[in-house]
């Protein structure tokens, strides 16, 4: 008898359920914002200028915080709903990333960012490996600076893998989920475990790994993802738990990166190598010491990982001061020093 033909791998969403629902609230921060200190970073950058992809259930298309951060969304799943999110996730995850400052609702962790919506799972919250990986390649040519997918399956596939491949030759950075299947070891799924994605595992209030958070040498870097509250359909608002929270919030992050080097000219993380440099440089450490199964190098730094301002010229407001004396000086009047631009004199 002939060989049955191995089936593909469908792609799903890892458990999660609605802690709770809102109808309406005042602009709230959640929890992981102030916990891990976003409000400060925004007088770096608020997101201005980075374009997030969301490749997810789609996305509640006219919800008052999402529908200006929108600037195209596409199906690949043949929904009846097209890229309108039926199901949810997908729209609680683009608010975790780009929810707008707008003084109701809640707001993002780049809320200037502007956001690419492919919905590649459909209404039942599965999805097909091709549906996805052509998603990734939409969203790449479209002009996506990163890609955030909370979706797994626990066993690989090439196509999706050749697609995150082609992502990151073209320095878009893949962001994804370790998944939910935790507390066992080796428990990571795909894409999440591929080696071009930054792989997030999922921390509670206390900042200790959730019970649920898939374990495996995979993990890169932990974040908040317990208790979320962002955007829901049509136009609620719900608090959510997964490391499907927490891998929109590190794509945040990283949106806030992308934003801060266009802002001033420089690329100095240029690519996914790059980038899982500097979290495991800025990381803080949790779990064992050093690298664990559970939150990867640790606790994601923003402040770490956001580029600074750059460093004023000596002698400009904020610059230094450089105070000179009769023996700084030639006979002719003229300054000792070389190579500086700009001098500040105290006279007494």
């Amino acid at each position: 008898m002939a060989k049955k033909a191995k089936k593909d791998p469908i792609f799903k969403l890892p458990p999660y359920k609605v802690e709770q629902l809102f109808v309406s609230m005042a602009e709230t921060q959640d929890w992981g914002l102030k916990a891990f200190g976003i409000p400060n970073l925004w007088s770096r950058t608020k997101g201005e200028g980075a374009v997030v992809a969301v490749l997810d259930t789609g996305a509640a298309l006219d919800h008052p915080d999402l529908k200006g951060q929108i600037i195209a969304a596409k199906d690949f799943t043949g929904s009846p709903s097209g890229p309108a999110d039926v199901h949810g996730h997908g729209t609680h995850c683009c608010g975790i990333i780009a929810a707008a400052e707008n003084d109701s609702g809640v707001v993002g962790v780049a809320p200037k960012a502007r956001l690419l919506v492919g919905k590649v799972l459909g209404d039942n919250g599965s999805g097909s490996g091709v549906g996805i990986a052509n998603g990734i390649r939409w969203a790449v040519d479209s002009g996506a600076d990163l890609i955030s997918m909370s979706l797994g399956s626990s066993d690989p596939d090439p196509r999706i893998q050749s697609a995150v491949r082609y992502a990151a030759s073209k320095g878009v950075f893949v962001i994804a989920a370790a998944g939910n299947e935790g507390p066992g070891e080796g428990t990571v799924g795909y894409p999440g475990g591929f080696a071009e994605c930054v792989c997030v595992a999922a921390v509670d209030q206390a900042k200790k790994v959730a019970k649920f958070s898939s374990r495996g040498s995979q993990v890169d870097v932990a974040a908040p993802g317990v208790d979320i509250l962002s955007t829901y359909p049509p136009k609620n608002y719900a608090r959510l738990s997964g490391t499907s929270m927490a891998t929109p919030f590190v794509a945040g992050v990283v949106a806030l990166i992308v934003a801060k080097q266009k802002a001033q000219g420089k690329k100095v993380i240029g690519s996914v190598d790059d980038l899982l440099a500097l979290v495991k440089k800025t990381s803080v450490d949790a779990g064992n010491p050093g690298f664990d199964s559970s939150y990867g190098w640790g606790l994601i730094d923003p402040d770490g990982l956001v580029p600074k301002d750059t460093e004023p010229t000596p002698g400009e407001p904020g610059g230094a001061v450089i105070v000179l004396g009769p023996e700084d000086f030639t006979e002719s009047g003229k300054a000792k020093f070389k190579g500086i631009k700009k001098i500040s004199i105290e006279l007494p």
